[in-house]
């Protein structure tokens, strides 16, 4: 019997947008992207996620941090490079990881550099296996991190000598 289910947002073939995107990040517990970013070097707070509309009206470090979202448990970021910082701002949390952090995610799974978008789906196949024991219950994203770690453990057991593959993924929070 499977019991948890994944809604998308949007549906398939729809163009995902900086407006849609902060609209629906308050009706749902577990937030999870798969997209392109780019880390702004110089403005860390500027450094945002790829949608479709980011030339013009991109979703930003500034704008997901603002936001204050109370139902809110996982984020998961499947994204190069979300909690990256240079030496310029090392003392600074100033990034997408961090940023969902603020907005009211009690957990945030980011990366520290660019991931191969096919290990980053076995990543996170893995991930979502253990919150969910196989489908069989409702994600229980307070073992986030114990997922990850069992993720990136079983990714590195077979490729241990490709770290650049498994050792980027990160998780904040509890």
């Amino acid at each position: 019997m499977k019991v948890a289910t994944v809604t998308t947002l949007p549906p398939p073939g729809v163009e995902t947008d900086r407006d849609m995107i902060l609209t629906a990040l308050p009706g749902y517990e577990v937030a999870h992207f798969a997209c392109h970013g780019l880390t702004d070097w110089d403005d860390p707070s500027s450094s945002r996620l790829l949608l479709h509309d980011h030339r013009t009206h991109p979703l930003t470090v500034t704008d997901i941090a603002g936001l204050r979202l109370t139902r809110t448990r996982l984020a998961y970021l499947s994204v190069c490079s979300t909690t990256g910082t240079n030496l310029q701002h090392a003392d600074e949390a100033v990034h997408l990881t961090a940023a969902f952090h603020l907005a009211g995610y009690s957990s945030v799974i980011g990366t520290l550099w660019p991931i191969n978008d096919r290990n980053a789906i076995t990543i996170a196949r893995h991930v979502y296996d253990y919150l969910t024991q196989e489908h069989t219950v409702p994600p229980r994203t307070h073992l986030a991190a114990e997922a990850l770690h069992h993720a990136v453990r079983r990714y590195r057991d077979n490729h241990p000598r490709q770290p650049i593959q498994w050792a980027a993924y990160v998780h904040t929070g509890h």
